[in-house]
């Protein structure tokens, strides 16, 4: 057996290499203890942040959530609200553990202040001294209050409120606040009749204009059509003026305008409204070609597999384009969709549409084409087995997707 020695420039460039790696290894452990130093006073810092806040405020707690023994209390309600919205706000309690808490709440107020300059009046008080006691389970998310249930608030003046609830808690004092604006305002839209456009043809756009507000109001229908091209170049501006229309409260009126031919591409499409300081957007789809044969797509729905007995059944209809490089500009010419229970082999509802219409997708993505929830209401009254057959079709070929669902009854 041979043995072979390393060359003196072998032996330097190994010793070099070794200084390296030690440097290195020396660094990364520095760091380490760096690091190591910092979550030690990122730690004790917050421990001492929390034994103060528990020693000077015990028993004050302000704020729109706090979290007390595992146990989460909050107000829940939109930072904003639109006239005419119902004001969704309750107070809520959840046990983040993973025991049964024993809870008792009493001498509960809840407060909704209306504010005027820096003054403020009271717009809403509900109060009740009674003792409420429950067992919240672990994880388990219950409503203490909730406005909706007690008293419906709507159609509120315009301006900014605050919320406020205070109750004791197993003997501590628990304050929450939360600010909320109700707002009575002009609102655009717009909206094209087809989800895509020809290079030839006028995409034919809408403008809407709602009141949202108490009173009738004279609103000057006037801003600029901007189109951008993905890069967020100008492509094209487009000056609006509809004149003055007056418009009662929650009264909409649409006006039309044909937009001149563009280019084959996708772009962005806003209407600016400068007074009111609105900018609402749509995409503006343009192609040369139109698929008419369904390839590269495929079918589904968003729906529940199990439904209790007498729930209406509701869906989401989609198709998807399975190319995540390229758009699909399709027409089919309508779609079904049915529900059959098996059992008894009756269809328990049939929905055929046959009016010819287009669809955009985005590369890799969906695009809806049918809604059902309690308008029609389908009322799954027959326990069982069910089939649900969705099928789109074009001038070219049909494309089917079915699933089975399950009814029954919840105990």
């Amino acid at each position: 057996m041979k043995y072979y020695s390393k060359t003196p420039e072998d032996w330097k460039k190994y010793d070099e290499e070794k200084e390296k790696k030690d440097n290195l290894r020396k660094i990364q452990k520095k760091r380490q203890r760096i690091n190591n130093l910092i979550i030690i006073f990122i730690s004790l810092f917050a421990i001492i942040v929390i034994i103060s806040s528990k020693y000077y405020f015990p028993r004050y707690n302000f704020g729109d959530s706090v979290m007390i023994n595992s146990i989460s209390f909050s107000i829940l309600a939109s930072n904003k609200y639109t006239f005419p919205d119902n004001l969704e706000i309750t107070v809520n309690m959840f046990n983040t553990g993973s025991a049964v808490k024993d809870i008792k709440i009493d001498s509960f107020k809840f407060i909704i202040y209306k504010m005027t300059n820096s003054a403020s009046t009271t717009f809403y008080k509900f109060e009740y001294n009674n003792i409420i006691s429950y067992k919240l389970q672990p994880l388990e998310n219950k409503k203490i209050f909730d406005l909706n249930s007690i008293n419906p608030i709507s159609k509120i003046p315009n301006g900014n409120y605050i919320i406020e609830t205070q109750f004791n808690y197993n003997g501590r004092i628990i304050k929450l606040k939360k600010e909320i604006e109700y707002i009575h305002t002009i609102k655009y839209n717009i909206y094209l009749d087809k989800a895509f456009y020809l290079t030839n043809e006028y995409p034919k756009l809408y403008i809407e204009v709602k009141n949202y507000s108490a009173e009738t109001k004279n609103v000057n229908i006037i801003g600029k059509l901007k189109i951008y091209t993905k890069n967020r170049k100008l492509k094209k501006e487009i000056p609006i003026n509809f004149g003055y229309t007056l418009l009662k409260t929650l009264e909409a009126k649409s006006y039309e305008i044909n937009i001149p031919p563009i280019e084959k591409g996708i772009y962005e499409l806003y209407f600016v409204n400068d007074k009111l300081n609105q900018v609402v957007y749509i995409p503006l789809a343009i192609t040369d070609n139109i698929e008419k044969r369904l390839k590269n797509i495929n079918l589904s729905v968003d729906t529940y597999l199990f439904y209790p007995v007498n729930h209406l059944f509701e869906g989401y209809f989609y198709i998807n384009n399975l190319n995540f490089k390229k758009e699909k500009f399709l027409e089919i010419e309508g779609y079904t969709i049915r529900l059959i229970n098996l059992e008894n082999n009756v269809i328990v509802f049939n929905y055929e549409n046959n009016e010819k219409k287009r669809v955009y997708i985005n590369a890799g993505g969906k695009s809806i084409i049918h809604f059902i929830s309690s308008n029609p209401p389908v009322k799954l009254s027959i326990p069982g087995n069910y089939r649900l057959i969705f099928a789109v079709k074009s001038n070219e070929n049909t494309i089917e997707r079915s699933m089975d669902l399950y009814v029954g009854i919840s105990k």
